[in-house]
């Protein structure tokens, strides 16, 4: 699998010009992409990317769920990110990409670690209204015309405020998308304890494995952290904390209503390691399995 570090190489992969800047690039999309190459092997790159998808309509596959929109959308990416293509759809719109020293002197640094964002997968876009799509144009215009006019001596200190406040912009934005998406489709945590009573609905012989939140977040096609942020927002707890809590109601089901021992309970549910079953249970009820059994009314 190739690998870029750096702008000058990842730029020439992709058929583009010399970058702007030594750290940092902007493109504009409806420019740049008919020159990139039309299929692409698995590429794993080094680089910060922020980009502004905009002027389109149709359908876009977000979760498993479709939606209709004709505003734009935003995507972040981290250094090490995994990407490959088939084919190639074109957008309107600005890319902003950019190396990690380009930031490492600058307060943006340790913010940008909290912006969980940024390690999102492609299904969790951020989805924006005509009035926040108007807001991010005008800060990612100022941003390609510093550079564009000024390239090697462009003022970081300037565009990594316009960043600043692109990503401060993009909190708030994601906040509200939470917000619409737990009123007009159907809950997640609905979706997630759906999942997690299919994955214990037949108590007859253990389960493969216990759910995590990857898991689950792969069975709704959501990232880690997406899914989380949904949870957090709807529920005001964690996934984790979400599938602890049902695995902890199943264990103490099958101690209160069966005769099972806690090493078969604890396979029942997926544990291999009957210790852990024991202090993953602890920690959560503050007893442990054998303190509950011996509560059980007979």
């Amino acid at each position: 699998m190739k690998t870029f570090s750096d702008l000058t190489s990842y730029n020439k992969y992709l058929n583009l010009a010399e970058p702007l800047h030594p750290l940092m690039d902007s493109r504009v999309c409806k420019q740049a992409i008919p020159n990139f190459p039309k299929t692409s092997d698995e590429i794993q790159v080094n680089l910060f990317k922020i980009s502004l998808k905009k002027n389109f309509s149709g359908d876009i596959n977000y979760g498993n769920d479709k939606y209709y929109t004709e505003n734009g959308l935003m995507l972040f990416s981290e250094p090490g990110q995994v990407v490959s293509w088939d084919s190639l759809t074109f957008w309107d719109g600005y890319a902003f990409v950019f190396h990690p020293d380009l930031i490492k002197q600058n307060p943006i640094a340790a913010k940008i670690n909290q912006y969980k964002y940024f390690s999102y997968e492609i299904n969790d876009a951020l989805f924006m209204t005509a009035e926040e799509e108007e807001t991010i144009t005008w800060l990612f215009t100022k941003i390609h015309m510093e550079l564009l006019e000024n390239k090697a001596k462009a003022n970081i200190n300037l565009i990594l405020s316009l960043i600043n406040v692109v990503l401060s912009y993009a909190d708030v934005f994601y906040e509200r998308q939470f917000k619409d998406k737990a009123t007009k489709t159907v809950s997640v945590a609905s979706k997630v304890k759906s999942l997690l009573q299919n994955h214990y609905s037949d108590f007859s012989k253990p389960v493969i494995s216990i759910p995590t939140v990857s898991t689950i977040a792969a069975d709704l096609n959501l990232s880690s952290n997406y899914l989380t942020d949904l949870m957090r927002a709807e529920t005001g707890k964690s996934t984790s904390h979400y599938i602890q809590q049902f695995i902890i109601e199943q264990a103490e089901i099958l101690m209160h209503q069966t005769d099972l021992n806690i090493s078969d309970v604890a396979y029942r549910l997926g544990f291999s390691n009957v210790p852990y079953f024991s202090r993953f249970f602890k920690k959560i009820k503050g007893i442990s399995p054998t303190e509950v059994r011996n509560q059980r009314i007979v």
